[in-house]
């Protein structure tokens, strides 16, 4: 069984079971968001380890909530959303900008 696994914005990780299809999304952080289109809307993840999992038809969710189109939070989810993926960027864009620096020192130091 193959298992790929990748760090979302918002503190949600991803986990793809190749072999059956499966995705399904944890949260690592207290709380957080996420628009996932299989569900029709913003999954609400409550709390730590709270997960949402789909495979083919057949959606799951535990400790969490969906959040509609029209849904009072809607509008402040998808905000966080936003500012989630903001911040996931610029981390990545830093962590890269340090792997530049290291090789060109690296390249430097060479010649």
């Amino acid at each position: 069984m193959t298992v790929i696994v990748q760090k979302m914005p918002g503190g949600i990780t991803q986990l793809f079971n190749t072999e059956t299809g499966r995705v399904s999304y944890k949260c690592k952080a207290e709380s957080g968001f996420m628009l996932i289109e299989a569900f029709g809307g913003i999954v609400k993840f409550n709390q730590k380890g709270a997960m949402a999992t789909v495979t083919g038809h057949v959606l799951d969710l535990d400790s969490c909530d969906v959040l509609k189109e029209g849904d009072s939070a809607y509008k402040e989810a998808l905000y966080q959303i936003i500012q989630d993926h903001k911040d996931f960027a610029k981390s990545k864009e830093e962590m890269y900008q340090k792997t530049i620096i290291d090789l060109e020192n690296k390249l430097s130091s060479l010649n």
